[in-house]
């Protein structure tokens, strides 16, 4: 069991896997090579020493889930081995293999007992093995490898405890009762969980009395207000409604599995080796790609392959369409009872099959490398969308310690809790700051993003920036990155998404702004991958630590804040994008690591996800930018001279949303037209769709009568596919690269279907997934056509916000495919048809004019 421990204990967690990887399987070569290995002693306590020979190292890493017990862990490394006791008995086992690299003390080397028992049970139900009765502990400090021997007993007692956490839980966010303290000073000091124990404990009514501590009690929690107990238990029970959705999701997952029908799961699905997609990976990016088709994929694929586009009835979604898309984090599961085998990323969905990217190669647990292959392609396979619930922990930690008693915490307490209005100093602006005058004399900005930049540099505490569509936000922050560094400060960049960081990484990247970009190297935009550690080639700790020192920009995501690099780091400002699409809770991470705090983003645009219908109701849409917008309307710094939209598409925001605040940025942006070449002449609806002097288009399909479909719990419009596929195929024709060419619905299952049959270079996504990007050419399609006069009244397409972001995505041309009579029964709706009537760009298209097609 020997590692290179004094090496690795000063790198990181998965360079010391991957070190002992590969010194035990060294080791295991030397003895298929016939050398004679005897293997280590390990120490089992009560049980004696035993002999450990390392025989495959099985996976390291791995997830491991049991859903029978409410388990779930990820275990450093699953190993196989074979044991030899005292009296010579032999015995091949699998265990799992913890590293822990702290000193060793009573309580310590007591949970660590306890963790390992725990991974053998999920081990059991992972690999469907009987019986797993020992695990091994490796500790990185003292070079020193133990053993820990399951005894039954202690199993049930740590089942005992987590069942009596689970019910902890549950009456804690269904009647508000939490469990009693322990009202031991002496052990609760030196607590990591101090703080918020405390404050849970007062914000649920508990005192100095009841919880037992005395000063020390009120020590940590004597600070709180009527207001802040209010705002952390409103919060509390928003994350707790939310989380509960995702629950309810995780049990359609498993239901899923017996065989009802669920939007966010696939199957029954074999591995495809037919199409050059080999059994062990096809290996891309440095991850393995995996393509999965349905059971009866030859059927499928024939029924496919026959479909006449012009009958729109034969425009079905099949059993394997799903809500699933390209980018969605997927679990991967066997129909024969092993959970969670893998997780990935979805790269390619169509009818026809599903590309999964792995950063490991795909293996049953428990098989061997010999027989990997075989037992691959033999099984029968269920995808499901991965409902990350770790997100609700990190939601809940950033809201209890925004109640910590520091002094950083406290400021932010007064602006989030508080409103504290936004402060500025006016002297800034008029100092010999080479900030200020930078700002001042740089051309290529305009004089709405100099106001903007100027604000920031002005601002104490913090300060809003309000984005409008295509009004160049992303530029006006990499000035006032250049401008901040020019002061000498440091900057965290942050998002919720990883795509939000990159893009303004890159923008600072091509103004040759030093970096440091923090983040799994597979979900990193390839032009920022040379400033992440991994790809860098840092060799040591020392390393790494000089160059965080000696870099003043960092980037990650709002969820990666609590990553070790980051631990303990303060920045002078954090710059927040998309503020208006986090939560509340998930943006106060970042805020906590920085001086002052930068919010930029579009109220009027998307809200944060919200899932739970009670949750959005009682105010978790409302993220912090426009809960300080709305308090502080005056302290907002506008962008509103944009560089996207011709006039025409303008017009229709101005109108529904902006109040006419939107102004083009130059006449050559005003008066852009889409640019189609000659050919031969076309059908008249057609021809007036194209038209390029028209520049928005609404098709009518109500002569049509295109009614909507259902499927499971899908809504699409298989006439409304076929009308989006002509139109497509004509611009491909006349020389309108299918790059520029964009597809938007409301709906996943109408945005598969739409995804089967276009043209795979277009672009085809909801509108939720389409926020940040424009084409040249924009089609969208509503979708919903039907008799019933209150089906569209209390659908997605009442949602202003989504509505917006749907009209302003295109640049030159968009052209929207609904029906008149379902979509004026909404307000905002009935509006946009009368506004693109007065334009003239509302076409009624009949079945003679489809038919002609």
């Amino acid at each position: 069991m020997a590692t290179n421990s004094k090496v690795e204990r000063h790198g990181d967690r998965s360079k010391v896997l991957e070190g002992s990887r590969v010194d035990l399987e060294r080791e295991r070569d030397e003895e298929d090579e016939g050398q004679e290995r005897r293997g280590s002693v390990v120490d089992f306590g009560n049980n004696g020493g035993k002999q450990v020979l390392v025989t495959e190292v099985m996976d390291i890493e791995e997830m491991a889930w049991a859903p029978k017990y409410g388990l779930k862990g990820i275990i450093d490394a699953s190993l196989r081995i074979r044991m030899v006791s005292d009296f010579g008995d032999s015995q091949e086992t699998i265990v799992p293999l913890e590293f822990k690299s702290g000193k060793i003390t009573s309580q310590t080397t007591t949970e660590h007992h306890a963790q390992v028992i725990l991974y053998t049970l999920l081990m059991s139900e992972r690999y469907l093995v009987k019986e797993i009765d020992a695990g091994l502990l490796y500790y990185l400090f003292t070079d020193e490898t133990r053993g820990v021997k399951v005894q039954r007993s202690d199993l049930i007692g740590l089942i005992m405890r987590r069942n009596e956490l689970a019910s902890d839980l549950v009456k804690a966010s269904t009647s508000r009762l939490l469990p009693p303290m322990l009202k031991n000073p002496m052990v609760c000091k030196s607590c990591r969980h101090l703080n918020s124990c405390t404050i849970y404990h007062k914000a649920y009514g508990g005192d100095q009395d009841t919880s037992g501590l005395g000063d020390l009690f009120d020590r940590n929690v004597g600070h709180l207000t009527t207001a802040d107990i209010e705002f952390l238990k409103h919060w509390d029970h928003l994350i707790d409604l939310e989380a509960k959705t995702c629950r309810v999701a995780s049990k359609e997952m498993r239901a899923c599995r017996l065989g009802e029908s669920s939007s966010s799961c696939l199957s029954p699905l074999v591995l495809d080796v037919t199409t050059g997609y080999p059994a062990d990976g096809l290996l891309k990016n440095d991850r393995y790609v995996y393509h999965f088709i349905h059971q009866n994929g030859a059927r499928c694929n024939r029924e496919a392959n026959n479909v006449d586009i012009r009958q729109p009835s034969k425009l079905q979604v099949g059993s394997f369409i799903s809500s699933l898309k390209c980018g969605d984090f997927v679990i991967i599961s066997t129909e024969s009872g092993r959970p969670a085998i893998a997780n990935g990323m979805i790269c390619s969905i169509s009818q026809r099959g599903v590309s999964v990217s792995l950063s490991k190669l795909l293996r049953l647990p428990g098989s061997y490398c010999t027989s990997e292959t075989a037992d691959l392609t033999r099984e029968v396979w269920r995808i499901d969308k991965d409902e990350i619930a770790s997100v609700y922990a990190t939601m809940r930690f950033n809201l209890v310690e925004l109640f910590f008693p520091r002094l950083q915490n406290s400021l932010l307490r007064k602006v989030i809790v508080g409103l504290e209005p936004p402060r500025f100093d006016s002297g800034v602006l008029v100092s010999q700051d080479p900030a200020v005058s930078y700002v001042r004399l740089e051309k290529s900005i305009n004089d709405d993003q100099r106001r903007a930049i100027q604000k920031i540099l002005s601002a104490k505490n913090y300060s809003l920036i309000l984005g409008m569509p295509g009004t160049g936000k992303t530029s006006t922050m990499v000035h006032a990155v250049k401008a901040l560094l020019m002061r000498g400060q440091s900057i965290l960049l942050t998002s919720y998404t990883n795509s939000a960081v990159d893009n303004l990484l890159i923008k600072l990247k091509t103004q040759g702004i030093d970096f440091v970009r923090i983040g799994r190297l597979e979900v990193v935009h390839n032009d920022v991958h040379q400033h992440c550690f991994s790809a860098t080639g840092a060799s040591s700790l020392d390393d790494i630590r000089q160059r965080m020192e000696q870099v003043r920009v960092v980037g990650v995501t709002c969820l990666g804040i609590y990553h070790p690099l980051l631990v303990n780091k303060k920045f002078d400002v954090c710059i927040m994008d998309e503020a208006g699409q986090i939560t509340l809770p998930v943006s106060l991470g970042p805020l906590m690591l920085a001086s002052m705090f930068v919010l930029v983003g579009d109220h009027y645009q998307l809200p944060p996800l919200v899932q739970s219908p009670e949750a959005r109701e009682k105010g978790m849409k409302v993220s912090l930018f426009c809960r300080l917008s709305e308090a502080h309307p005056q302290a907002i710094a506008t962008l509103q001279c944009q560089y996207r939209m011709c006039s025409g598409i303008m017009e229709l925001s101005n109108l529904l949303i902006y109040g006419n605040r939107l102004r083009c940025g130059s006449p050559e942006i005003a008066d852009a037209k889409i640019k189609l070449s000659l050919a031969e002449p076309i059908t008249a609806w057609i021809k007036e769709v194209l038209d390029p002097n028209k520049s928005v288009i609404f098709i009518n399909t109500d002569n049509l009568l295109a009614f909507e479909m259902r499927e499971n719990d899908g809504i699409h419009n298989p006439s409304e596919c076929s009308i989006i596929l002509e139109i497509t195929r004509e611009l491909l024709e006349r020389e309108v690269p299918g790059d520029e060419i964009g597809v938007i619905t409301p709906y996943n299952s109408q945005a598969s279907l739409i995804q089967r049959v276009v043209n795979s270079s277009i672009e085809v996504h909801t509108i939720d997934k389409y926020q940040g990007r424009d084409k040249d050419c924009l089609i969208v399609s509503f979708v919903r056509a039907s008799e019933n006069a209150k089906a569209c009244n209390s659908s997605i397409l009442g949602d202003w916000h989504r509505i917006n972001v749907a009209l302003t995505r295109a640049k030159k041309k968009l052209i929207m495919v609904g029906s008149c009579g379902t979509l004026s029964r909404v307000p905002l709706l009935k509006l946009l048809i009368e506004k693109v009537n007065e334009q003239g760009g509302l076409l009624h298209i009949s079945k003679k004019d489809f038919g002609a097609a």
